[in-house]
């Protein structure tokens, strides 16, 4: 591994980050051929786009390190969202809608996931809200 960068995070050995890269293109092709949008593959004009899923490789060496799946819901509810939470209109069925969608889709990722051979877990990062942690191609 080489040395810590300004903020204190150490980055992974690059055979690592190459196993974590190969993992997460495996993890996403196999979630395109279950029928779910992938952004940053197919999908290139976000703002114009329905739903879809986010793969983010974080390659330091600490907990948040490794794989993670993001739910990003249509854009269109993304802003209404942030309007809401910006006007701290907190009680505002949006945010609360968002929140659902968000539950619900990390679940069933979660469960695409397992039935796709794959050992996963939900987010306990608090930066990663509704997030998907994947942790390794089943044995």
């Amino acid at each position: 591994m080489t040395g810590e960068n300004e903020w204190g995070l150490r980055p992974l050995a690059p055979n690592e980050v190459d196993r974590l890269r190969r993992l997460a293109a495996a993890v996403a092709a196999d979630l395109v051929r279950s029928g779910l949008v992938i952004f940053g593959q197919q999908n290139q004009h976000r703002e114009t786009s329905a739903s879809g899923l986010r793969v983010e490789v974080d390659e330091f060496d600490d907990a948040a390190g490794g794989i993670w799946l993001h739910w990003e819901v249509h854009p269109s509810l993304q802003k209404a969202t942030i309007e809401a939470l910006r006007g701290q209109r907190l009680d505002d069925p949006v945010i609360a809608a968002a929140g659902r969608i968000h539950e619900q889709m990390a679940s069933t990722i979660l469960c695409m996931l397992g039935a796709l051979g794959y050992v996963a877990e939900p987010s306990d990062d608090d930066y990663r809200p509704f997030a998907i942690k994947v942790l390794s191609a089943a044995i």
